[in-house]
């Protein structure tokens, strides 16, 4: 039986039951499209209800035969593991961050003295990158990260200065276009690539070194990651999904000490939790 005769022989033997199908497999795409523009969690659950809902009813009736229902039970399965794979991807970043160790000397402490002098030496190299416009992005990592964070770049473990910092930093030179890793007082490597934000409520303006910040905060709440924009030489910070833009070296200061966990000034105890709406105006 050719294509042709196996269609004449459908609409010869159509029955209602047949129609239901077609109609099943109409809202099918229908509901899927649909739930692509309007995807949110509540939007998603209930959708996802009335889906099985039809689904056990239909089979009930004998409209879907056994197989197809265990199909279509599949289906939202794979339908939101498409839709949340960033969000999977990031759950399974953070709940892997803890288990993996970032540096051989991880549980070095450094006084008072050496943090406040490693914070002038970021605050000093950010300041010079921003009036020259050049891009950077610094990530603060107070305890661990993840190996393949790491891995993707270049290993240097060397002591944090702002000569260093501003070199690694050099447009076109092999390891600007990644993020450096610092602990402690010492950059554990360059040119490393960070997990993308995919929240879709960011400003148009932040590229793709604030969506890696970003990205990189969501997924561990511990880190603070500190951004210059090579197009506006404007400098922010991103801590636990949030962000800060236009920070003058007081505030940039803060924002470190309060990374290495110091404390002190106006801002203290209260540095993330500033409405962000200040921060976009």
């Amino acid at each position: 039986m050719n294509f042709f005769d196996y269609v004449i022989d459908k609409f010869q033997n159509f029955a209602w039951t047949d129609a239901v199908q077609i109609l099943f497999f109409t809202f099918i795409f229908i509901f899927a499209f649909v739930t692509i523009k309007r995807c949110n969690a509540v939007w998603l659950a209930h959708s996802i209800i009335v889906y099985y809902v039809v689904i056990i009813a239909l089979s009930i009736l004998g409209v879907l035969p056994k197989e197809a229902t265990l199909i279509f039970i599949i289906i939202p399965v794979f339908f939101c593991f498409i839709i949340f794979t960033p969000e999977l991807k990031q759950k399974i970043l953070r709940y892997s961050w803890r288990s993996q160790s970032v540096h051989k000397h991880e549980n070095v402490t450094l006084d008072l003295e050496q943090t406040e002098e490693t914070i002038a030496q970021i605050v000093k190299a950010v300041q010079k990158m921003a009036k020259q416009d050049v891009g950077a992005l610094i990530v603060m990592v107070p305890d661990k990260i993840s190996g393949y964070i790491l891995e993707s770049g270049t290993q240097l473990n060397a002591d944090v200065s702002a000569e260093l910092i501003e070199a690694l930093f050099v447009p076109k030179t092999p390891l600007h276009d990644g993020a450096i890793i610092v602990k402690g007082n010492k950059i554990l490597a360059a040119g490393c690539y960070l997990p993308l934000s995919q929240a879709n409520n960011l400003p148009k303006e932040l590229g793709t070194r604030h969506r890696a910040a970003v990205g990189i905060s969501e997924s561990d709440p511990t880190v603070t990651a500190i951004v210059v924009s090579e197009e506006t030489g404007i400098i922010s910070a991103m801590h636990d999904g949030k962000y800060k833009r236009y920070l003058d070296p007081e505030t940039l200061t803060a924002v470190l000490r309060d990374a290495y966990s110091l404390g002190g000034g106006k801002t203290d105890g209260n540095l993330w939790r500033i409405e962000q709406n200040e921060e976009q105006d």
